[in-house]
């Protein structure tokens, strides 16, 4: 019967969290409007009337499948327009959706074009379909003092847009310091002197593409494909293939000691569709090519996680409320193991200190300021619990790092859904409005990069 883009409204904040945990539904993102709190969900076709008798509202948005499939042709087109014209692995000229050999082609194109101030930088972990993914740096010159901001996309296969944005941003930000020029996106102006002190006072570190062999398996066959590609385990059917990325970074990955019951929506059954863990943290090879990056440039500041849909930027963490009057209260205390998740309650929030609290919430509003200059769209800043906590994800893991191992250097996490709900198949809207996200994005990214370089 396919599945069904809706907005289910409940009766108030936890009746809604406990759509994800307890019931499975897919929620992607939420907002508050004048009839209270309402979701966006994924949801089977037959399992809405379901949904309704447990005490919701549910309101069809779009049936997602025929649009997805469209979005799939459109893709195979505009690759062959860009081969007819040259233009391949040319994410400034655009048409469409670079594919993920093209991703990787760009940065080719970018060492070969920009190579006293680009470096291509060879991951060591191949996927399981035997990919050979690539990050890049962009900065003149070196040293041991010198700030590093990272950027990653692509966690999640079905959102299709986040490499694309990375590229069009490393690219822009390339040819303005190449020509000596500034960067102008609606009414927000960037000076060449800007520029040229990003490139020249801070590396750039971008991982355009993490889980390529799940964004071909969603741009070829399954458009809502989100996990990577890991076979299913033995004697198990291919509908247990797959692993949620964003579930298996080693930041409380053990979900059902660390949490109450029913308060994340990780799950160990691999059939799952959507947020199966994996077999141990850190299992993946895309996981792995994440932490040995962050290992590799031990001065990154700041890491942005480039996911869509829904317009906000998230800062740590996502695993309970913040709290800074008492710091044994963290997610290294196995005395509170089995208390975290209860986002509602006073009986455990996760420890962040006030400085580094104001730090995360002023970098989030410099770049959503940003964002709102090119045309007008609003995103909002929030802390990444949200509506409902989550485990093992990319931001939490990188700020965690620091206090697992005073070794390594203190890195604040932020998650960036990019795009609005209600644009068609919004994990991967129609490329007229992907090159407007990708625009209004890059300014962010860009604001991101002075504040990093001028602390």
């Amino acid at each position: 019967m396919g599945m069904y883009h809706v907005e289910i409204t409940g009766r108030d904040r936890r009746h809604l969290s406990a759509l994800g945990g307890r019931l499975r539904v897919v929620i992607v993102g939420y907002r508050e409007t004048a009839r209270g709190i309402v979701v966006d969900a994924y949801v089977p076709a037959e399992k809405i009337a379901w949904v309704e008798r447990q005490g919701y509202a549910v309101k069809r948005l779009e049936a997602i499948d025929a649009h997805a499939r469209k979005r799939q042709a459109e893709g195979r087109d505009a690759k062959q327009a860009r081969i007819r014209h040259g233009r391949y692995g040319d994410v400034i000229w655009g048409g469409g959706y670079l594919t993920v050999d093209e991703v990787e082609a760009a940065m080719v194109l970018g060492e070969r074009n920009h190579a006293e101030y680009f470096e291509r930088i060879r991951l060591p972990n191949l996927t399981w379909e035997k990919r050979r993914c690539h990050a890049l740096r962009i900065g003149k010159g070196s040293g041991k003092r010198r700030r590093a901001v990272c950027f990653v996309g692509g966690v999640h296969g079905r959102e299709w847009g986040s490499p694309d944005i990375l590229l069009y941003f490393a690219m822009r930000l390339l040819r303005a310091y190449r020509d000596r020029i500034g960067i102008r996106l609606g009414s927000k102006q960037f000076s060449a002197r800007q520029i040229r002190s990003i490139v020249e006072k801070l590396d750039v570190v971008i991982f355009p593409q993490v889980n390529p062999d799940g964004r071909h398996f969603s741009m070829e066959h399954s458009a809502m494909w989100r996990k990577n590609r890991r076979p299913a385990p033995r004697g198990r059917g291919r509908h247990c293939t797959g692993v949620d990325l964003n579930r298996n970074f080693p930041f409380l990955w053990d979900f059902d000691r660390h949490f109450a019951p029913h308060t994340v929506e990780s799950t160990r059954n691999p059939s799952d569709y959507e947020t199966y863990i994996g077999t141990r943290a850190a299992s993946e090879p895309e996981t792995r090519n994440v932490i040995w990056l962050l290992d590799r440039f031990p001065h990154i500041q700041y890491l942005m996680d480039l996911h869509s849909y829904g317009e906000t930027i998230l800062h740590n963490w996502g695993s309970d409320q913040n709290q800074a009057q008492d710091p044994r209260m963290n997610f290294r205390n196995a005395k509170f193991d089995g208390k975290r998740g209860l986002i509602h309650d006073e009986g455990y929030r996760e420890h962040m200190s006030h400085v580094d609290q104001k730090e995360a919430v002023s970098m989030a509003r410099s770049i959503s300021a940003a964002i709102e200059r090119v045309r007008g769209r609003k995103y909002k800043v929030a802390q990444s619990v949200g509506l409902y906590p989550t485990a093992a994800s990319t931001d939490d893991y990188a700020y965690s790092r620091h206090l697992v191992d005073r070794r390594k250097g203190k890195i604040l996490g932020f998650t960036m859904e990019w795009g609005r709900s209600r644009a068609v198949t919004p994990f991967h809207p129609p490329y007229p409005e992907m090159r407007k996200v990708m625009r209004e994005v890059t300014a962010g990214l860009i604001a991101c990069c002075l504040r990093a370089q001028s602390l």
